[in-house]
């Protein structure tokens, strides 16, 4: 029954993020204003990243088991008590499933690269809010070059991670040995790490953990500057300047909330891995909660970008004819506060 739950609550967001983050691409690509399409380069980011994430969870779709070992080795007749030992075992329900072991290895270090890149990311928006309001916005080759370098650290993450997860044949006996109740012997799709005591997943562990606070509390700094330079020129913009000006940052600002889901699925890795709770039901839910994120992210561009919303009312018959006037309205707009 719990199978079937998280299974279900995975294609179904899965499908749904898929469908949203392509919808946000093409509407960035063929719908963004002229004088906005600096800033829908950045929005393109973001839509391939959440839509590698949504993909490749259907494509891997992970129950997550792991467990602190502490263990002894006797050497020169002391017996010298390792502290912790933490091995990391993989469920694959996933698509991946039929298409190889390898497939599923390189599917899960992809996966996990996406997370950091989402968060350098919106870093990365909230400077670019933050520069346009004192400088004219940058070519698009420039901030696609931006992007690469930030990507940078992921994409090593990337390559490093997957020839560290080992097969069935490697991981089954310690499936066996710290999670007998489970009954893992019966999963054909095992992988796993034996120790993290490696370079590769301490690299991982590190990058998706630690930038994590200072790159929020960041975020929130540029946010209050600039809400305070917006103050200061509220008497040169128009209303609608600074209507749309705060429609981008609203968009922002929700989208940052929205990787506070990330910590329901912290809590219940920690909370498991230091055995304080192991069940079946807190393994699934680290990646359910954390697969939302891509899922909800595209909906903060769809719905507080105008010309993104206008089209998309459009598309399911929603639009109301009058609001054919705001499109044109919020190119000027645009153009007058340079975005």
């Amino acid at each position: 029954m719990l199978y079937e739950i998280f299974h279900t609550w995975h294609i179904i967001i899965g499908c749904i993020g898929c469908f949203t983050n392509l919808l946000l691409c093409y509407v960035a690509f063929f719908k963004t204003p002229p004088t906005t399409r600096s800033y829908a380069t950045l929005i393109i980011n973001f839509a391939v990243t959440d839509f590698a994430e949504c993909f490749l969870d259907l494509f891997i779709m992970l129950r997550w088991s792991d467990r602190l070992v502490w263990y002894s080795i006797r050497t020169f007749s002391r017996f010298v008590i390792t502290p912790f030992n933490v091995t990391l075992i993989y469920v694959y329900h996933g698509l991946c499933q039929y298409t190889g072991p390898l497939s599923c290895k390189i599917g899960i270090s992809l996966f996990y690269h996406c997370f950091p890149h989402t968060t350098w990311s919106l870093l990365l928006s909230f400077s670019y809010r933050y520069y346009l309001l004192h400088r004219s916005p940058l070519s698009r080759k420039m901030l696609v070059l931006i992007i690469f370098f930030i990507y940078t650290p992921s994409l090593f993450q990337a390559i490093i991670y997957w020839p560290t997860v080992v097969g069935r044949e490697e991981i089954l006996p310690l499936a066996n040995k710290f999670f007998p109740e489970y009954n893992l012997s019966q999963e054909k799709n095992l992988g796993g790490i034996p120790t993290i005591n490696e370079f590769a997943s301490i690299y991982v562990i590190i990058h998706m953990a630690v930038p994590i606070f200072p790159i929020y509390v960041c975020m929130f700094v540029l946010r209050y500057k600039i809400v305070q330079k917006l103050m200061e020129k509220a008497e040169m913009l128009s209303n609608d300047a600074k209507a749309s000006h705060n429609q981008i940052l609203k968009c922002l600002i929700i989208q940052a909330f929205i990787p506070s889901l990330l910590m329901i699925g912290v809590v219940c890795y920690i909370v498991s891995q230091l055995g304080l709770v192991t069940h079946p039901f807190i393994e699934y839910l680290i990646f359910a909660s954390i697969c939302t994120m891509p899922m909800l992210s595209p909906f903060t561009y769809l719905v507080f970008i105008r010309p993104y919303r206008t089209f998309c009312m459009k598309l399911f018959h929603l639009q109301r004819r009058t609001l054919n006037s705001d499109s044109s309205a919020y190119y000027s707009t645009a153009r007058s506060v340079g975005i």
